[in-house]
């Protein structure tokens, strides 16, 4: 540490002034550039209430509002600037409480060892009771003066400019009515001159039926020294009008004399008469009105209103309101507060939406229209409009708001492009999906007609034109499949689709459009294979119909030889070969069968399946058909039972419908496990008869039922417990059933309840 004697001294001297700083009553404070404190004494910490670490680097923003901050930031600056010191600088500040203090400073600049410019030194001194006693003082004195000023001010006004300037008639004379003086307005209003008027009586100056009325003011004025009166006066012409008269009594120079002031009420009477009228007339007309009037005071107090306004808040119409705070009424306060800063600002509002509640506490919406009715001091005093319940309307806008942008976002949103034509085929609007299809921006569409922006194919732009005018008149087109040009300049296939719709007062052409290139192409490829499919559709007939025939001939030969084989030696032949002509017989006969099937798809494709109708008894035909399968029934254990109604005759190929009963009864039975029922109904209903083929079976899926009726559609069923399922077939069988059915025009169909609850194939011919 240094301690050399200069050091020493220089410690002394600061230890003596920090003593000082630190015991004086004034405040003394250092802030840096910024305004945060850097050092104060003990004076600053008493008066703002706060500890010395928290005012240490606060800044003085913290202490002041935002009029007091930009005046010291203001004056600090002038010092920083100039270097000078500021003196007698005077602000308002807050202590930790919250309480304001006036303050008066003195500020310098502070500078460190090398002369920068480091901060701000001053002292400051409270004078908040100074400041309150100068105020008290100066509206006192100002009150005194005031007072005074007006006492002199009515002195002189009274003695000089009421007589000899007033707008009244003023005249002075004796308890005798002696006249002693006039003013001009006299003269003026009752036709004499100053020397005629002189030499009159007061009683003169009345028509004869108003002296007794003159002579009792003369008397009462002498007793009660003033007397205020109407009265009637006659002019120097005669005419006679309407008076009202303040008379005082006295002395000058110890003579008593009465001051009369009479004023001409005769035209104010007619015009209050005037107004009292008008005001009833308008009186009637507010109180008539459908719109809710008001009148109140700036802090809401209801001064005046009409029944409408009473009714509109939920209140009986004959209720009076006054002196009720209107604030009761408004949903939001904030609204209130921004009508009034508007009101006061323009002096008026007009159609403002307000959200109010009724008495009952019902949510409405009103329109405000008001206007400043008076101003007192250059403040508003007195608020004067009307109220319009809007209640339904509001609500009805909103529903249209939100319809409107629930629309227009479908619109926005929609995948397809849509556009908007006017009459003269200019582009009005655009969603962004057609800014995406097309490559052009919506500012490149607006505007322009649709025939001018290149992009219609020149091929299809007459046909264009064509539609457009005919939409324009109000025709229903079909849509059409057209090329365009994006702004790339690729070609690309749209469908293009036109209606007229109104918006407002205009009808405009609505063109949708769809970008259909990928289903183009898609088109193009299905009619190549289509054309494929039915080349090899066409081969499949032929190959079907030619095998079918081929097969047919040496068929008959297999059948027929083994059929004779059977008959001729049968006895003869021993076990193995019988049984191996047996199989040749069986397997030949299913050939056969497949192969008429064959021939009947060939004939039902290509339309040749006929029938051969004759009139024939079903019922006999069902027995032949059971007779002809009992073997297999039995063989299986099965049930056979027949319901047939007797003797129905009907035109049907014989032949053919043996073929359909034979396949749903041989279909039952390869389906039907061993011990189970099979049961053949035949009924007449209406006109129809209906042959209903029943087994206990194995059932059928929703899935296997809807492909039963198909070509091929046959239906493949393993697993445990299906053993006895017959699986051979080729799948023709109820596809030319259902055919065969078809031609008679008839019906045919299958239920089931589902797997293992049996099946019912029912067929329906029409009875002719």
């Amino acid at each position: 540490m240094d301690t050399s004697p200069d050091t020493l001294k220089l410690i002394t001297e600061m230890e003596k002034y920090k003593s000082i700083i630190d015991n004086i009553k004034e405040c003394y404070f250092e802030v840096d550039l910024k305004g945060n404190f850097t050092f104060f004494n003990d004076s600053v910490l008493k008066l703002l209430g706060y500890s010395r670490d928290e005012l240490l680097g606060l800044n003085y923003k913290y202490l002041a509002d935002e009029e007091t901050r930009s005046k010291v930031f203001k004056g600090f600056n002038m010092v920083y600037e100039t270097g000078k010191p500021l003196s007698d600088f005077q602000y308002q500040f807050r202590n930790k409480k919250g309480e304001k203090i006036v303050g008066e400073t003195s500020v310098y600049l502070k500078y460190d060892a090398k002369g920068n410019k480091i901060g701000f030194c001053g002292l400051f001194r409270d004078i908040t009771k100074r400041k309150e006693e100068e105020q008290r003082f100066k509206e006192e004195l100002e009150n005194k003066v005031r007072l005074r000023t007006k006492e002199l001010r009515e002195s002189e006004e009274k003695y000089s400019n009421l007589f000899h300037h007033s707008n009244d008639a003023i005249f002075l004379h004796d308890l005798e009515g002696n006249i002693i003086d006039v003013n001009q307005r006299v003269l003026e209003q009752f036709g004499y001159t100053r020397s005629e008027i002189l030499k009159l009586k007061i009683p003169d100056l009345h028509p004869i039926e108003e002296l007794e009325s003159s002579k009792k003011a003369f008397e009462e004025v002498s007793n009660k020294g003033v007397i205020r009166f109407e009265i009637s006066f006659k002019k120097k012409n005669g005419e006679i009008f309407l008076a009202e008269v303040s008379s005082s009594l006295f002395n000058i120079s110890g003579n008593q004399v009465i001051q009369g002031i009479v004023r001409d009420i005769s035209e104010r009477r007619l015009a209050e008469q005037k107004l009292k009228d008008s005001e009833k007339k308008h009186r009637n007309m507010i109180n008539n009105l459908d719109l809710g009037f008001y009148q109140l005071s700036w802090d809401g107090i209801l001064l005046n209103h009409n029944p409408a306004f009473s009714k509109i808040l939920g209140f009986d119409p004959s209720e009076n309101l006054i002196n009720k705070n209107i604030h009761d009424f408004w949903q939001k306060p904030e609204e209130r507060i921004t009508y009034l800063d508007e009101l006061k600002k323009l002096g008026y509002v007009k159609n403002y939406l307000v959200h109010a509640k009724k008495k009952n506490g019902e949510k409405i919406v009103l329109h405000l229209n008001s206007h400043i009715l008076e101003k007192r001091k250059g403040n508003p005093n007195i608020i004067q409009g009307l109220i319009t319940d809007i209640t339904e309307k509001f609500k009805l806008e909103q529903k249209l708001k939100e319809s409107e942008e629930r629309f227009r976002n479908l619109f926005e949103s929609m995948p397809f492009s849509i556009a908007l034509l006017d009459q003269k085929g200019r582009v009005v609007y655009c969603n962004p999906a057609t800014e995406k299809l097309l490559g052009y921006s919506m500012e490149d569409l607006i505007g322009e007609e649709f025939r001018n922006l290149s992009i219609i194919h020149p091929q299809y732009l007459p046909l264009i034109m064509k539609r457009f005018k005919k939409v324009i008149k109000g025709e229903n087109l079909s849509p059409i499949d057209i090329q365009i040009y994006k702004k790339n300049g690729n070609l690309t296939w749209i469908n293009y689709q036109t209606s007229l719709v109104n918006l407002g007062n205009e009808s405009l052409l609505q063109a949708i459009i769809n970008d259909i290139s990928e289903k183009k192409k898609a088109e193009l490829l299905i009619i190549e294979e289509v054309k494929k499919l039915k080349e090899l559709d066409q081969i499949r007939k032929d190959l079907i119909s030619r095998v079918s025939h081929e097969l047919k001939t040496p068929l008959v030969s297999v059948c027929g030889g083994s059929e004779l084989l059977l008959q001729l030696y049968k006895p003869n032949l021993d076990a193995d070969v019988l049984e191996l002509l047996e199989l040749i017989e069986k397997g030949g006969k299913r050939l056969k069968y497949l192969v008429d099937n064959l021939l009947d798809i060939t004939r039902i494709e290509y339309n040749k399946l006929k029938l051969n109708k004759e009139l024939s008894d079903l019922s006999k035909i069902i027995k032949d058909c059971a007779k002809e399968l009992l073997y297999l029934a039995r063989v299986r254990e099965l049930d056979l039972d027949l319901k047939l109604a007797d003797n129905l005759y009907l035109e049907i190929d014989k032949i053919r419908l043996e073929q359909v009963i034979i396949n749903l009864l041989s279909n039952a039975i390869k389906n039907t496990q061993p011990k189970g029922k099979i049961e053949i109904l035949l009924q007449k209903k209406e006109d129809w008869a209906e042959i209903s083929v029943i087994d206990t079976g194995i059932g059928l899926t929703k899935g296997e039922m809807d492909i039963l009726f198909t070509r091929f559609g046959k239906i493949e069923r393993y697993g445990e417990g299906l053993e006895y399922i017959d699986i051979q077939g080729s799948g023709l069988g109820l596809y030319i059933s259902k055919e065969i059915v078809d031609l008679h025009g008839g019906q045919i169909r299958a239920e089931s309840a589902g797997r293992n609850k049996g099946s019912t194939f029912i067929v329906k011919l029409p009875i002719n």
